[in-house]
């Protein structure tokens, strides 16, 4: 929920009273909606199919819908999207959904056409699909899942001014290594991701453990949220059995991403899926040379080449071999980490983004 700070605030400065629902994993996030001045409303929504829990959550959904009297419902995430969404039928509520369509990347078979379905479902339900990467609006259309008339491209973007790399000053950065443990003569690897192996970490530790023989002034560092309801996590002590642990550093619930972006030498996302990775645009904002999977929502934001390096994702000595380039040639990453904060500036503005959504409640409310 924290991810829609500026959108919850560009909608209140648009006329509009704006009401969070969703699970609460960590009881201090509520300091965050009244700090924010956004109602919260908690409905526990598991993540995994549990049948009877969902049920549960979908009379929750209808029953505070009701409640509430809402002109409208927006919806985030494949699980509440398809709740949310037969929730919000049942209370008569026209609903906006921000579609993340992840099967995109998967191969043929049961698992992709099962949730293809799910997600030709949802549509049915729904009166509006917004896609953040501009590939799965062709994706959508492809497959069926909605026709031109129910979609619209939403984009992603960031608040630009707060990766601003000149915002940061260098006696923050020395501060922040001296807490971290990293020398001053220390290279830094950075990942911002969840914890868990779609990421790409098995992967990205194999590459470090690589590079460790030709670079010894390498770390690691990794930063991400804590969400007890993760799954698929990476293992514990995998680091310590691969023996790197003395140069990674795992960071949780950082609130000073800035900071932690310019320490970055090389920002890695070797991600196995991803619509349109956020950490890959703040990367890009704060001038990182950068090396991505070459996937869809990967390269909507990487021009390979040009600002930044793509891989074949689950490909260890791939990403290593980037990331060597780009360690051995300062003046190539510079130039892509230059080029990338320009394609930043020019198109991923989370101004833009908020203004997008707005016209679109207004264009359904209209209606």
């Amino acid at each position: 929920m924290t991810l829609f700070y500026n959108q919850f605030l560009n909608l209140r400065e648009q006329g509009f009273e704006v009401t969070a629902i969703s699970s609460l994993e960590f009881p201090e996030n509520l300091a965050f909606f009244q700090k924010l001045g956004v109602n919260f409303i908690e409905v526990p929504i598991r993540r995994k199919v549990t049948p009877f829990a969902d049920l549960l959550s979908i009379f929750r959904l209808v029953r505070v819908f009701r409640r509430e009297k809402f002109e409208l419902i927006h919806t985030q995430m494949p699980k509440s999207t398809l709740l949310g969404a037969i929730a919000a039928k049942i209370a008569g509520i026209p609903v906006v959904n921000t579609a993340r369509p992840l099967f995109r990347e998967w191969p043929d078979g049961p698992r992709k056409t099962f949730f293809v379905f799910i997600d030709k479902l949802a549509a049915r339900l729904t009166d509006l699909i917004m896609v953040e990467n501009p590939l799965d609006y062709q994706t959508y259309l492809e497959l069926g899942i909605a026709g031109k008339r129910k979609l619209s491209v939403q984009g992603n973007g960031i608040d630009l001014s707060r990766f601003d790399p000149d915002r940061v000053a260098p006696e923050e950065l020395d501060r922040l290594r001296e807490e971290l443990g990293i020398p001053k003569s220390g290279r830094v690897i950075g990942i911002v991701a969840r914890y868990v192996k779609d990421k790409g970490y098995l992967e990205l530790f194999a590459a470090f453990k690589e590079l460790l023989a030709k670079h010894q002034d390498l770390y690691l560092l990794a930063a991400a949220p804590d969400l007890p309801s993760e799954t698929g996590t990476v293992p514990e002590g995998l680091t310590r059995e691969m023996g790197i642990e003395h140069r990674v550093i795992m960071l949780k619930n950082r609130s000073d991403m800035e900071r932690i972006y310019r320490l970055m030498d090389v920002f890695a996302l070797p991600t196995r899926r991803d619509c349109f990775p956020r950490s890959l645009v703040e990367a890009a904002a704060t001038a990182r040379p950068i090396v991505a999977s070459d996937i869809d929502g990967c390269r909507v934001v990487i021009e390979n080449g040009k600002s930044g390096l793509l891989v074949p994702p689950k490909d260890p000595q791939a990403l290593a071999q980037a990331i060597d380039k780009l360690l051995s040639d300062p003046v190539l990453a510079g130039k892509m980490g230059a080029a990338a904060r320009q394609f930043a500036l020019e198109n991923l503005d989370e101004k833009k983004v908020c203004t997008r959504i707005a016209q679109c409640y207004d264009r359904l409310l209209n209606s």
